[in-house]
């Protein structure tokens, strides 16, 4: 099986599998800084993040079992950098785990309790203990998975009540694992009960005090060599599937410092409020919370897994290539067929020589060009000028992808720049070279802009080698996966077949479009059909951007003043909810505050299999400007 098909961890079952295929770099990247700043299990921590960014895998890396099978590997030099990773996240600590995390995911049953028939209070009572006691099943188990035998772990509270620690069983590990049995039994039976039980029926151990997060400060484990102790930590998975006013209230239940527990919320963007996205807060608190002293901002630590902004995002782009190839290593070592070969890089399955386009078209071209400089009236003076700057550029370029269509095709943008930022000259002007308004100037941006022209007028294939595929992936690792098991099949069918393993800049540029294509129609997420004609909107009016005569600077996305979201949000709540979840479900991204012809703008990007299937350029920073009404006739009708 083709590992790349499998987009989510969590069927790795075994520790050790699942420890070969995850890669360091997001923990260093999002998760290292906090915990130097010791905010990573002391303060309630949310993390944000589309469908498939990690945020799973990145929450079994600390449970306690995981961190007992990196261990007894010893230091092998393949996870060696997975094990430092951690380390820096204070989860190890020399030969010893440090954290015995959770993972709790909520999309089961827990949004049920919304729906019993009790008074607020008792519903979120219910919801808490059941938590709770989950929880505390999960350290225990995940410990006792080692294998340890229960009678050598021990709760250490943090509180001197005697009360508050008989009511979560004692100290003791088999005592404490027996209350929290009987506490989920109780509750259990009431929310699993076709007619639920009138409140005076219920089992008093589902109601009654039972509060482990208050009473708990640590884990104390003996070992035959050693006793050490353990930071307890709950990962509360996919929140965004608990009811709105759930999630807020238990947000508000965990925010409290005296929590010794640490806790994690992990969340899609669909648990934000369309405000939240919008207009660029992006806390979990709510808002209304009614707690003394509480300051978001010093008692929460939020961490976006995507949605950098500024130079930030070149960082984020760079380190994600990074992660992505690690990655991709990973997972290529787990197919016979390449092994076999010693095809362990990657990057191999890729050449990056550029197809260039037929001799036929060529000619085309040639005559193409020669007809914009008849028509533009150009001297061969200018003509040469223009052409050594072309040269001068291919020149010095590090990239090879330049061959002669590339050259025309920039002679063809230059030669129109140069006509647009001339005055128009009297027909016996003593100057036949006026210099332009604006310096005309060959470099990367109209090479870029040459080769969208080429692939759209003439079919030269644009999306190929490794960076592409990493950078179609907007920093998303199942959005790469995605991509790259077309190409890994054709692969590996090629080494199948005795052929090269590495695939043509043609099969790349073909498979990636339409592998992009099928994710765009694959879509099925809220307001999906309005997403995608929102999208479609946005690409074609790129499109028609790219492909002028002066192929003016690549857009990816549109502009809409900054002064109006607060507008959208306010009295355009379909519009709010439609831009909302295309940012919740990687179909764009907003960069807001971006500033421009002297004014704030909120850019409307486009990910990566959009530019795909619409042909745009990868290279991030230009807009096409919008506004409101623009955006609201791109909506289908209602």
């Amino acid at each position: 099986m083709n590992p790349f098909s499998k987009r989510a961890t969590e069927f790795y079952r075994d520790d050790g599998a699942f420890l070969s295929v995850v890669t360091p770099e997001p923990l260093n990247t999002y998760f290292a800084e906090h915990a130097e700043q010791d905010a990573l299990f002391v303060r309630l921590v949310g993390v944000v993040g589309t469908p498939g960014s990690g945020k799973t895998t990145m929450a079994r890396l600390f449970q306690y079992s995981v961190l007992r099978a990196l261990l007894k590997q010893g230091d092998t030099e393949g996870l060696r950098p997975l094990r430092d990773a951690l380390v820096r996240c204070k989860a190890i600590d020399g030969d010893l785990p440090m954290v015995a995390g959770f993972r709790l995911p909520l999309e089961a049953e827990y949004r049920d309790f919304w729906e019993l028939p009790y008074p607020a209070d008792v519903r979120s009572n219910l919801l808490r203990h059941m938590l709770q006691a989950r929880a505390v099943l999960g350290w225990l188990r995940n410990v006792a998975a080692t294998p340890l035998e229960l009678e050598r772990v021990r709760f250490i509270p943090r509180t001197e009540s005697d009360a508050a620690v008989q009511a979560i069983g004692g100290t003791a590990g088999p005592d404490v694992l027996a209350r929290a049995q009987r506490v989920e039994r109780a509750i259990y039976a009431v929310t699993s009960a076709l007619v639920a039980p009138e409140l005076k029926d219920i089992d008093q151990a589902a109601i009654s005090g039972y509060e482990p997060f208050d009473v708990i400060s640590e884990i104390e484990v003996q070992e035959a060599n050693s006793t050490f102790r353990l930071r307890p930590l709950v990962v509360l998975d996919d929140a965004h599937s608990l009811h709105k006013l759930q999630l807020d209230d238990v947000m508000r239940w965990l925010l409290q410092r005296e929590i010794r527990v640490a806790r994690w919320v992990l969340t899609r963007m669909d648990a934000l409020t369309p405000e939240n996205v919008l207009i660029g807060s992006d806390s979990l608190i709510p808002e209304d919370t009614t707690r003394p002293g509480i300051q978001p901002a010093r008692d929460m630590t939020l961490i976006l897994l995507q949605g950098a902004s500024g130079h930030a995002r070149a960082r984020e782009r760079r380190q994600f290539r990074t992660m992505a190839q690690d990655m991709a290593n990973k997972y290529l070592a787990q197919m016979p067929v390449f092994t076999r070969r010693h095809v362990r890089n990657f990057s191999t399955l890729f050449e990056d020589v550029p197809e260039p386009i037929s001799p036929e078209k060529l000619r085309k071209l040639e005559k193409h060009v020669k007809g914009r400089a008849e028509k533009l009236k150009l001297t061969d003076e200018i003509q040469l000028r223009l052409a050594d700057q072309v040269d001068a550029y291919l020149t010095g370029a590090e990239n090879i992808g330049f061959n002669a269509d590339v050259k025309l095709a920039m002679m063809s943008i230059l030669m129109s720049r140069y006509a647009t930022r001339t005055p128009q000259r009297e027909l016996f002007d003593a100057e036949p070279n006026p210099e332009p308004s604006r310096p005309i100037k060959a470099d990367s941006s109209v090479a870029d802009r040459a080769k969208i022209f080429l692939m759209h007028q003439y079919d030269r294939p644009h999306y190929f080698g490794l960076d592409t595929v990493c950078d179609a992936s907007s920093e998303n690792a199942e959005r790469f996966l995605r991509l790259s098991e077309t190409l890994v099949d054709r692969s590996e069918t090629h080494l199948i077949r005795n052929r090269p393993v590495a695939l043509s800049a043609r099969e790349q540029n073909d498979l990636l479009r339409k592998r992009a294509q099928e994710i765009v129609d694959e879509w099925n997420f809220p307001l999906h059909r309005e997403v995608r004609a929102l999208c479609d909107r946005v690409g074609e009016a790129c499109v028609r951007k790219l492909l002028e005569d002066t192929a003016p600077d690549g857009p990816s996305g549109v502009g809409i003043p900054e002064s109006e979201m607060p507008r959208i949000v306010q009295q355009l709540p379909r519009l709010a909810r439609v831009l909302q979840y295309g940012v919740a479900y990687n179909a764009f991204s907003l960069q807001h505050n971006r500033l421009a012809k002297n004014q704030t703008w909120c850019v409307i990007e486009l990910s990566g299999a959009l530019i795909l299937k619409h042909g745009l350029t990868l290279q991030r920073g230009h807009f096409v400007e919008w506004d409101v009404d623009r955006l609201l006739a791109a909506l289908p009708q209602e």
